[in-house]
């Protein structure tokens, strides 16, 4: 699946509650977040999630996602 226009792949995740914390983390800075989950159904071992941002968003995502101790 292929995120709308005007959305950035920040990065991908194997755990959908690793997915969650970020995406939770983001939205408490006020930026949106869009998960896709690209796994494969028989094999949940293969899962791969993209976190999606709003293009302007993106350095400002990348910044809290690096320094999870900043508020």
């Amino acid at each position: 699946m292929r995120a709308p226009q005007g959305w950035t792949l920040l990065l991908t995740v194997a755990s959908p509650t690793e997915a969650t914390l970020i995406k939770g983390r983001l939205e408490e800075h006020d930026i949106a977040v869009l998960l896709v989950d690209n796994g494969v159904s028989i094999y949940p071992q293969l899962t791969e999630i993209g976190l999606y941002v709003e293009q302007d968003d993106v350095m400002r995502a990348r910044h809290l996602v690096r320094n999870p101790e900043e508020s």
